[in-house]
This record gives structure tokens, sequence and C-alpha cells, in this order.
């Protein structure tokens, strides 16, 4: 009878063990915190302000997981902080980018009117 229980005990608790990640996501918290980083850098709260709130919003809650030793969901939030980080971070770059446009469009429209503003003889009177 001791080896019944004995052995229902230790299926217990394989099966208890084999519920949970054998070790903690360390690594995805640490990209995940990587990747918030370079989407501030890149300007994301300000050119892509919902995705970079969603990313830090991910960030902490894989924090809070960790921390009550729940490594699934822990896993779940770092990559979904990640992925709205790198979201975020091409956002960002692309309005950069578009701005960067818009400023030399504005520049060539200035340099034209310059140019045809002297190219033209002034009529004085």
């Amino acid at each position: 009878m001791r080896k019944i229980h004995a052995s229902a005990l230790v299926l217990a608790v394989l099966a208890v063990q084999g519920c949970s990640p054998t070790k903690p996501p360390v690594d995805l918290l640490d990209a995940a915190s990587r990747s918030l980083g370079s989407a501030r850098n890149a300007g994301a709260p300000e050119y892509a302000a919902s995705e970079y709130r969603s990313a830090g919003r991910r960030y902490d809650q894989a924090q809070s997981a960790m921390a009550r030793e729940e490594y699934d969901d822990a896993t779940q939030f770092a990559r979904e902080s990640a992925a709205d980080s790198e979201l975020a971070t091409a956002k960002a770059r692309l309005a950069k980018a578009r701005a960067e446009v818009d400023r030399l469009k504005q520049e060539n429209a200035n340099l034209d009117r310059d140019l045809t503003d002297h190219a033209s003889p002034e009529v004085q009177q």
C-alpha cells in the first residue's frame, strides 16, 4: 500500500511540475527591455505613442508575471512587448523619414521660388 501512495505522490508532483516552465524567461525579458529602449531612442514616444505605451504596459505585465512566477504569462507578455516595441520603432522611423521628406520638399519649393524671383527681370518705375 505504501508503494502505491508513494507512486501516486511522485506522479502528482511530476504532473504539477510538468504544468509550469522549467525556468523563468529572463532572456526574453532582457530582449523586450532592449527593444523598448530602442523604440524610445527612435522617437516612439513622440511618433508612435500608442504602440510605445502598449509595449511598456506589456513589459510591466511581463515583470509582474515573473514576480508571481507565472513564467508562461511572462513569456507571452515579453514577446508581445518586443513585438509592440519593434512596431513602434518602425512607425517612429517612418514618421521621421516622412517629416524629412516634407522638410526637403519645402526647402526645394523655397529654392525654386527664389530662383524664379531672381530670374525674372524686375520692372522698376
